[in-house]
């Protein structure tokens, strides 16, 4: 099938088709995917169904409901709003009638998706359909300093095949390829990533890519096309990680075999020395283009022009790109937890806050992420801004500063002092972190309410707290840091060393102790600050 239109035209009653937010490579942030051609929406996450008739139910999650909403408006769209306990087989469920065919895309669906919806819905036919074209990329793309990445690309491999007692074993997802490589690209929007696979058997390690990448002693490059001759025709058992394949690249293997656990995730989330001592440097610069970024907010400037200011300091002061598409929100678009509109006609005021979530790739192509709410003028146009604003500090300092060893905890301390406002109407409806690495979301670890995902933390990963509460219509706060965790001592050191908007903070809220841990934090930004401006 040459494209998804053709496909549409030949649908029957009762099938619909799945529509992805990445394309046949699984990037994210791509306009050319048949979610946003379909749907308009923008965000990095979300599916959507469609039938014959080209009706689209659109399945978000709580950080995109209003995103949703906005990008959706006029264009007879369903949009579906899961909750945090709400999966999107349990809303298919309601949508899906027995006997139902659902075509999932076999190039950009990862393989335990497909195990899970034939697991849940029992009375739904899940078929497989191929309508993407293979992206023929040439881009050229870089070696990472062994100064920033602290191990050779043949010392990880051999660790990885002693980790996996020398058997074969075929790697899609592009972060790993990226990470094991120590190669980067920084052509396309958002990320770091070269878009190659490896398959690694006893005797021969294969690149597959159409990058032009540097010769690598004792691998063998071959162009993409290659993929598909090179894994059907390998007799061997092939392990493979069925989180990140896709169902295409999975049948092509003939004696496949699971991972329990993807162990390149587990290398990379784990930092070495050089690393750590990137990501310092890396944020450093981050801090520097805030700092002129945040003298530089105005009255009568709109977002789109405040989006520009930004991104100019940011390149200015080192970064390559951005580390994921810039949030910049005025006032009440801050309630929107991904907004990234950048209204043209949003101007900001004096008493407006504006809250900004933002990143750059530097060097060593590893994401940075930060988070701060600051306001025009002297005093904000809305009393409740102070309290809220104060109320996510407190969760911020009592999940940072107290000696918290795994993630399930931090989540819950930061729920516990954010559901007061719950019925006021403020939300918090999303984790309180992830993991950083090559990709600005990287797991382990996930710091959520969620049990399954409860983990220890180790030494040296990297990692977000993002505490956040938002009203729509209204107004939004959150107040997000990169740190890492310090085994030896037992506790968490920030990345970033930005401090919070003073003009915001109402410190009789603050106990003796947060008092304490809010004046180290400053006094630490400070001196940050003033190094900053001698360098």
């Amino acid at each position: 099938m040459k494209n998804l239109e053709d496909f549409i035209n030949i649908l029957k009653d009762n099938e619909y088709i799945l529509l992805k937010s990445k394309d046949d490579l699984t990037l994210e942030h791509n306009k050319n995917t048949p979610l946003f051609k379909m749907t308009g929406f923008s965000g990095t996450a979300g599916e959507a169904i469609i039938d014959k008739n080209g009706n689209i139910t659109l399945f978000v999650d709580p950080r995109y409901h209003i995103q949703a909403d906005n990008e959706t408006k006029d264009k007879n769209i369903n949009v579906k709003k899961l909750n945090m306990e709400t999966s999107l087989t349990d809303a298919l469920k309601e949508i899906l009638e027995p006997g139902s065919t659902l075509y999932m895309p076999a190039k950009s669906t990862r393989f335990s998706t497909l195990e899970n919806f034939k697991k849940t819905l029992k009375g739904t036919k899940i078929k497989t359909y191929d309508t993407e074209d293979e992206m023929l990329e040439t881009s050229c793309i870089e070696p990472v300093n062994l100064k920033i990445c602290g191990i050779p690309y043949n010392k990880k491999i051999e660790q990885l095949k002693k980790t996996i007692k020398n058997k074969n074993i075929f790697i899609s997802n592009l972060e790993d390829v990226s990470y094991l490589l120590n190669l980067r690209c920084y052509t396309t929007e958002n990320t770091s990533v070269i878009k190659a696979k490896i398959l690694i058997l006893e005797e021969k390690t294969y690149i597959f890519t159409n990058h032009s990448i540097p010769e690598l002693k004792e691998i063998k490059i071959l162009p993409l096309k290659q993929l598909d001759e090179t894994l059907s025709s390998t007799n061997e058992e092939i392990l493979f990680d069925k989180n990140t394949i896709t169902i295409n690249d999975y049948n092509l293997i003939k004696s496949p075999a699971a991972l329990k656990k993807n162990p390149i995730a587990k290398m990379a989330s784990i930092k070495n020395k050089c690393e750590i001592e990137h990501f310092k440097d890396s944020f450093k610069k981050l801090d520097k283009a805030l700092y002129t970024f945040r003298d530089k907010i105005k009255p009568g400037l709109s977002e789109f022009e405040l989006k520009e200011i930004f991104e100019d300091e940011l390149i200015k002061n080192g970064a390559k790109c951005t580390s994921f598409k810039t949030i910049l929100a005025v006032s009440e678009n801050s309630s929107s937890i991904h907004y990234s509109s950048y209204d043209k006609q949003k101007i900001i005021k004096d008493g407006d806050i504006l809250l900004i979530d933002c990143g750059g790739y530097y060097e060593g192509g590893y994401a940075t992420d930060i988070t701060r709410v600051f306001l025009c003028g002297e005093k904000p146009n809305n009393d409740k801004i102070k309290e809220i604003y104060t109320t996510i500090l407190r969760a911020q300092l009592n999940v940072y500063f107290n000696d918290f060893t795994d993630t399930k905890s931090m989540d819950d301390c930061a729920r516990k002092i954010l559901k007061t406002y719950e019925k006021q109407g403020f939300l918090f409806p999303h984790s309180l972190g992830h993991g950083v690495g090559i990709p600005v979301h990287q797991a382990p670890p996930t710091l959520t309410p969620n049990p399954k995902y409860n983990s220890k933390l180790q030494n040296n990963m990297v990692f977000t707290i993002e505490p956040g509460l938002y009203k729509e219509g209204e107004f939004g706060i959150r107040l997000e840091n990169t740190v890492y965790y310090d085994k030896k001592n037992n506790k968490k050191i920030s990345l970033s060393k930005f401090p919070y908007e003073e003009k915001l903070i109402n410190k009789e809220m603050l106990t003796k102790k947060e008092l304490k841990w809010l004046n180290e934090w400053q006094t630490s930004a400070g001196q940050n600050n003033e190094v900053l401006e001698d360098d």
